[in-house]
């Protein structure tokens, strides 16, 4: 129950890719909360069914769609200026198991006044345990609008699936955030939704974008820029790879290695296998 005097609304804010096998019961479950005051979608140039499937939701979903896929952090800007409520409470759209007590358990620190800000992370099991490092590209989030619009420019630039988070990370002290943990709340390896040429080039965009916006790449000059766009060009494995080793500037080849030999790498041998 909402406990202020005057009562928060609350704008859920749901980009939408090629997500025509979950994205019904996400927005089902965002409308059927008495928490959620308005529900806007925005399609990012989805070439499935997901276009089709949210016009059927009518006027209960405010439709924003894009022709073009824009990337994600045009996507979440462009809720953001349409949203009217107090708190954006952020979604993804390819959730799995998600529950109205899922939403309730998000948005109660905020109710009761406890912080500003919830990043919400899905559990490794009934525990509640997680692995540490889904919090800083955790999609399930809630900030308060007005602290979010004069940013709305620079998310609107940001690239890759983990981009957007990046940047939000930058904008809150520690303790004005609160974890919390959604025990049964799952999320499909994104492989097993893309073609492996696509999920591997989702990767590396996220990569970038995350090393950019939390400033471990610098970007100094036009060769260093269009060899990192370059890496986004590829199709395979090996040939990203290859492309990484044709970087000239040092410290970003090192850095690029490092991250996506470990947190990559093993995805896309599961995705090439």
């Amino acid at each position: 129950m909402r406990n202020n005097k005057k009562p928060l609304k609350v704008s859920a804010i749901v980009p939408v890719f090629n997500e025509e096998k979950r994205v019904r019961k996400v927005i089902t479950t965002l409308l059927k909360s008495n928490l959620i005051d308005e529900v806007i979608c925005i399609n990012d140039g989805s070439s499935d069914k997901s276009l089709k499937i949210l016009k059927k939701f009518g006027k209960k979903i405010k439709l924003i769609n894009f022709k073009t896929n824009k990337g994600k952090g045009t996507a979440v800007a462009e809720g953001i200026k349409e949203a009217r409520g107090d708190f954006l409470f952020f979604c993804d759209s390819d959730l799995i198991n998600f529950t109205s007590e899922h939403i309730e358990k998000m948005l109660s620190p905020i109710l009761k006044g406890e912080v500003r800000v919830v990043f919400a992370i899905p559990t490794k099991d009934k525990t509640g345990k997680y692995w540490r490092h889904e919090v800083f590209l955790a999609g399930e989030r809630i900030y308060p609008r007005d602290a979010l619009l004069p940013h709305v420019s620079k998310l609107s630039r940001t690239k890759g699936a983990g981009g957007s988070e990046a940047y939000l990370n930058t904008l809150f002290r520690r303790k004005e955030i609160k974890i919390v943990p959604l025990i049964g709340l799952k999320k499909p390896f994104k492989g097993s939704k893309w073609s492996s040429s696509l999920a591997l080039k989702q990767g590396m965009l996220s990569i970038i974008g995350v090393l950019q916006e939390s400033g471990r790449i610098e970007i100094n000059s036009i060769r260093d820029l269009k060899q990192l766009e370059n890496l986004v060009q590829v199709d395979t494995f090996e040939g990203l790879i290859m492309k990484i080793g044709e970087i000239k500037n040092k410290r970003i080849k090192s850095i690029l290695k490092k991250y996506f030999l470990k947190y990559i790498a093993k995805y896309v041998k599961r995705i090439i296998d």
